[in-house]
């Protein structure tokens, strides 16, 4: 049996899905020929695509662009595909400012209806896409690098992001990850990060879990550390 290497995509993927699932429900419920309601499911939809976009520039910066050194046929793959998701935004942009310069409920409906197509679409190739990545491009990753390279590379990648965009993220890596994945996060940051990140990092997350997860997360956080302590 290997061992298990580190997936480093893990813990953002897990957090970008929550946010597609969670923006698709919003969207699918919404009556888009109302303007405010409307309004307010396609706005979830652009701040979505900032996030998808962002994270595809840090992933070819610092990992496609990289490995086309040593590998480059994985290298140019992924980084082909992240320009087929940012084709398919630029779709989703235009269809967002088209239907906010709709004037009747029937332009918003038949815009919305096309919006709501191109991000089913969005969807299904970005789940795909998620998926390949932590299966091929891990599988490149293992073979050249060691886990320490990959977690160094993965901090380079974490420093870069401004605090209100990564506060953005770790909300949705929250709410898309399991009590063991957030336990290990959160004790990982408050080992390696300065105190101020580990508390705010903390607060955005306690604000995303229920009363029963956030009373387990505290009692494996002072456990924890408890055992450093003895």
């Amino acid at each position: 049996m290997k061992p298990q290497r580190y997936n480093s995509f893990n813990l953002i993927h897990k957090g970008l899905r929550a946010l597609l699932y969670q923006t698709g429900i919003a969207l699918q419920q919404a009556d888009l020929s109302d303007a405010q309601a409307g309004t307010a499911a396609v706005d979830q939809v652009a701040d979505l695509l900032v996030l998808f976009e962002s994270h595809a520039h840090g992933e070819d910066t610092y990992y496609n662009e990289p490995l086309q050194k040593i590998d480059a046929q994985v290298s140019q793959l992924f980084m082909k595909e992240h320009e087929e998701d940012h084709r398919l935004g630029l779709v989703l942009s235009d269809l967002i400012a088209k239907y906010k310069s709709e004037t009747s409920p029937e332009g918003r409906r038949q815009t919305g209806l096309h919006l709501f197509y191109a991000f089913n679409e969005f969807i299904a190739f970005n789940l795909y896409h998620m998926n390949k990545e932590e299966l091929e491009l891990n599988e490149a990753l293992w073979k050249h690098y060691t886990d320490a390279e990959i977690k160094a590379t993965e901090q380079t990648v974490v420093q870069q992001i401004p605090p209100a965009k990564m506060a953005a993220y770790a909300k949705w890596i929250a709410r898309g990850i399991n009590d063991h994945e957030l336990y290990h996060w959160l004790h990982e940051v408050r080992m390696a990060a300065p105190a101020q990140v580990f508390v705010n990092l903390k607060k955005t997350v306690s604000e995303q879990l229920s009363a029963e997860r956030n009373q387990l997360l505290e009692q494996s956080l002072a456990n924890s550390n408890a055992a450093q302590v003895v």
